[in-house]
């Protein structure tokens, strides 16, 4: 145990060595916090000699679960298996496993968990079953009504008939003893809260508790560790405050107040193992202009100092994409950096399409943390499935995709059978549809399907501009519709992404030459390139994610991209100052990713959601570096090669799909001025679009 002991700084010591009494170990980034707390755990059993199986640890993965156990059972030998270490949901399953029929609830302990495909999946049954309209009655939507009432007691019920779904979903669980995983906490508390002997039972056994990543857990997951804890109040918890990033999905910031009031007994980590001295200083500055901080904390390190934390502007989103496309190229080429070492975060998914075109183009791989391409997103092939109907209705592939999406009330019964008649008769099943010997409302709704195809095919036909299609499409198809009717954060979050598909319509616009529907072929076809091709998922290659999916990571290089006011932060932030200190706090989770290098960018303008802005910095660059007043474009240090901000230069060949090769004449702003062969002549292009590549 020595050994392990030894590993450790005076304040992690400390505190892993703490044993009776509670403990808030304030954690801050990249302080060695789980090499903390599972040493501690190690100590419990090695040297204060509590039994395995009277220490309770919990967490938020069952990853992290995993790994915590491997390491305690490596620094404390065989005998430390039995320690309980479970998530809070696998924590509540273990107990009701043993308990759940005292709550006289109609569970036996043979029940099982719905997961959410099965909540919803209930919930839509029942949906049916009531004739409710499904259009008006979401699934999504009443699921999301239905946690809040049972969680929080936030009665968001619109009408009686929602309120009646709920009751029949509840008792469809009971009947089929089901627990969802609301259920698993709730009926946990409330196992502990009115059942004393069992409360006194785990209060006994659980001698010790600890809990990782505090500051994510619910008002629900604090009362049951206080209801564990007991008059012994042996908890130690460890977490950080300032990077409680996850409000949205109930996490409750101000559980830090609650244990110092109800506990007391705090210690903070300061000693930074992560970053360097300058990225530290950024992540300081900034965090300390949020006022409700239950623990103020400066992180700090012992590293030798590295570069300073670079804050770049470009003229135009495209032309931030290429500068920090030429900026991987140099660290990886020049300074011996991976692709795997970096990581391009930014606020929310529909952002990526920009980074992912300019990647794509120089040949940079990537792939997508804990998330979806754009162009392989979902609504994204939707919407563009529709698009391929209009130019070609005889295109069966698309047709199946979109047939029943929004609901038609044409299921896969129908739509085999359309299939299998319209290879018998040698036509596409758009054609086909005209002869299936079908009634009814499926009939209704078949024809309904083909009326609309060829209604907006007609409609498209008249309009001047590519940049109309993508929101017409998504309206009348009712599409947006759909979405807009779900009304949950994933919702919104296509949506921006369907409005983000019109940016690259509208820059097809400035570019396709012809009559409207070879303009739109010729886009569908380069955006085929980046979806039919299969894309390896090489190990060596950039991260691209938000910075809510990395929290926890870290890399030896992060950009963090698009930093303007009304995108980060948030517009809605800006009048709620507790939601601007959370997007506050997820800046910074993105400076504190770093581990060497750090970059932080800006547009003068961006092309968002099909429309031109013109956004300010945010005000989270002036919070790091308050000294400088001017954001600069890229300024290097030496190496073999100073990439500029340009991907073309005058002089430079270039191949593009549509006039063949061409020289590069002049680059303006992001304008390459290119002299093809006759009869093409001279084109102002966009210098970074997809179908322009540099040859030779």
């Amino acid at each position: 145990m020595e050994e392990y002991l030894a590993k450790l700084n005076p304040e992690q010591l400390k505190a892993a060595t703490h044993v009776d009494g509670p403990l808030f170990v304030v954690a801050g980034a990249g302080t060695g916090k789980t090499r903390t707390l599972t040493t501690r755990v190690a100590y419990l059993i090695k040297v204060a000699g509590i039994p395995a199986d009277n220490i309770l640890a919990v967490t938020f993965t069952n990853k992290a679960a995993r790994e915590m156990k491997e390491r305690i059972v490596h620094m404390a030998g065989p005998y430390a298996t039995g320690v309980w270490i479970y998530t809070f949901h696998s924590l509540a399953s273990q107990i009701l496993r043993k308990d759940i029929e005292v709550l006289e609830l109609g569970y036996k302990k043979t029940f099982n968990i719905a997961d959410e495909d099965d909540a919803k999946s209930i919930i839509r049954d029942i949906i049916k079953k009531q004739n409710l309209d499904h259009k008006r009655y979401k699934v999504n939507d009443i699921r999301n009504k239905i946690s809040d009432f049972k969680c929080f007691s936030q009665d968001r019920f619109d009408d009686t008939y929602e309120k009646l779904v709920y009751q029949n979903y509840q008792k469809e669980l009971v009947d089929n003893n089901l627990l969802d995983f609301d259920d698993l906490q709730i009926y946990l508390h409330k196992l502990l809260l009115e059942h004393e002997d069992v409360r006194r039972y785990y209060q006994e056994k659980f001698q010790y508790i600890l809990v990782d990543e505090f500051q994510d857990t619910d008002h629900i997951q604090y009362e049951i560790i206080k209801l564990l804890a007991g008059i012994k109040k042996n908890i130690f918890v460890v977490g950080d405050p300032d990077q409680s990033i996850y409000g949205f999905r109930g996490a409750n910031y101000e559980n830090a107040n609650h244990f110092r009031r109800d506990f007391g007994g705090e210690q903070v980590l300061n000693m930074n193992y992560r970053s360097t001295p300058e990225i530290l200083d950024f992540a300081n500055r900034l965090i300390s202009h949020n006022i409700n901080r239950p623990v103020k904390k400066n992180l700090t390190t012992e590293q030798e100092p590295g570069f300073e934390p670079l804050v770049w502007n470009a003229q135009s989103d495209r032309g931030e994409a290429t500068m920090i496309a030429n900026e991987i190229n140099r660290l990886v080429k020049d300074l011996g950096y991976s692709y795997q070492d970096i990581a391009i975060l930014y606020r929310n998914n529909a952002l990526s399409r920009t980074f992912e075109d300019t990647l794509m183009k120089m040949n940079i791989p990537y792939v997508m943390y804990g998330g979806l391409s754009f162009y392989q997103r979902k609504e994204i092939k939707d919407i563009l499935a529709y698009i391929r109907l209009l130019v070609n209705p005889h295109l069966d592939f698309y047709f199946k995709r979109v047939i029943n999406v929004p609901k038609r009330a044409i299921g896969p019964t129908t739509v085999t059978k359309l299939e299998t008649l319209a290879k018998s008769l040698g036509l596409s099943m758009f054609q086909a549809i005209d002869y299936l010997d079908v009634t009814g409302k499926t009939k209704e709704s078949l024809d309904g399907f083909k009326k609309l195809i060829l209604e907006m095919q007609e409609r498209m036909l008249t309009m001047e501009n590519l940049d109309e299609i993508v929101m017409y499409v998504a309206y009348h198809t009712s599409y947006l519709l759909m979405l807009e009717e779900e009304k949950d954060d994933i919702s919104q979050d296509r949506i921006d992404n369907i409005k983000e598909l019109k940016s690259v319509f509208v820059q097809g616009e400035e570019f396709y030459e012809g009559t409207l529907v070879e303009k739109l072929t010729q886009l569908l076809d380069q955006i085929a390139l980046y979806t039919d091709l299969d894309q390896k998922l090489d190990k060596d290659a950039v991260v691209l994610s938000t910075f809510h999916q990395v929290k926890g990571l870290e890399f030896k290089v992060v950009f963090m991209t698009v930093m303007e006011e009304g995108i980060f932060p948030s517009p809605l932030s800006t009048y709620d100052s507790r939601e601007l200190e959370e997007e506050r706090r997820i800046a910074y989770v993105g400076v504190t990713r770093a581990r060497e290098r750090l970059y932080l960018s800006r547009a003068d303008e961006r092309l968002l959601y099909g429309n031109y802005i013109r956004p300010l910095a945010s005000r989270f660059l002036k919070e790091m570096q308050p000294m400088k007043e001017k954001f600069t474009r890229p300024v290097y240090e030496q190496s073999s090669s100073r990439p500029s901000e340009h991907y073309l230069k005058a002089g430079d060949k270039v191949s593009h799909i549509v006039f063949g090769e061409g020289i590069v004449v002049n680059i303006e702003s992001d304008i390459a001025t290119i002299a093809f062969k006759l009869p093409h002549g001279i084109k102002k292009i966009l210098e970074n679009h997809p179908s322009l590549k540099k040859i030779g």
